[in-house]
């Protein structure tokens, strides 16, 4: 009907606050990571150097206090077992330098936001994972370099004439030591394995938490 008013209804799309910080959560901003590698070898290094340092700096403490791995036999042909305390320790140096290696990897390392929390965690135990490699490799070369250096020297300032009588009991326990040192080092690479882990993925967390490391206060009395 003309002059009649228009009785079209008109609607309106509101969206609240609370509406787009939700749509925010559901639908994160992703950050891809084209063309590149999600391993940073800068936070890798620091771990290794720090591994390496620590290592060399316990296991001369420990031969400083007695526990260098010496002979299987004392002088009087009786069995010895300093080798095994010092096995023992070579076990703590081990899993302390691999979690220090695995906490600076893990906790320095950057996030890229293009991943969940499980990939997170995955990759900054990859970078634990990695130290602990490249540190273990780093003092292998350098015991092994060092022993061959001993032999030698040993070698060669003891007179190959020089003989001694020893029990057949005691020749069979100096054989095996090389098994078992062998198999306590395999152990100790085995947990400062893990132990890199779990230091990475729990520096990872720091990281992402913001945590502080002074969480210590010290309380003051009142009087």
């Amino acid at each position: 009907q003309i002059g009649r008013p228009s009785r079209r209804r008109h609607v309106y799309f509101v969206i609240t606050w609370v509406e787009l910080i939700m749509a925010d959560i559901q639908q994160p901003t992703v950050t891809r990571h084209v063309g590149g590698s999600y391993l940073e070898w800068g936070p890798v290094w620091s771990g290794t150097l720090v591994a390496i340092a620590i290592s060399t700096g316990l296991t001369q403490f420990g031969a400083s206090a007695g526990l260098a791995m010496s002979d299987p036999i004392r002088a009087d042909n009786t069995l010895s077992y300093s080798f095994i305390v010092a096995g023992l320790w070579l076990l703590l140096v081990s899993v302390t330098a691999s979690s220090a290696a695995g906490y600076i990897a893990g906790r320095m390392r950057m996030t890229m936001n293009d991943a969940t929390a499980d990939e997170v965690e995955f990759r900054d135990g990859i970078h634990g994972i990695t130290a602990w490699a490249l540190s273990t490799v780093a003092v292998a070369l350098v015991a092994s370099i060092s022993g061959s250096i001993a032999s030698a020297v040993t070698a060669a300032a003891v007179p190959e004439t020089v003989t001694a009588e020893i029990p057949a009991n005691i020749q069979a326990w100096a054989e095996n030591q090389t098994l078992i040192v062998a198999f306590a080092t395999a152990a100790g690479s085995a947990l400062g394995a893990a132990a890199a882990w779990f230091a990475a993925t729990s520096g990872g967390k720091h990281r992402d938490e913001a945590t502080s490391m002074n969480v210590v206060e010290i309380g003051r009395a009142h009087v």
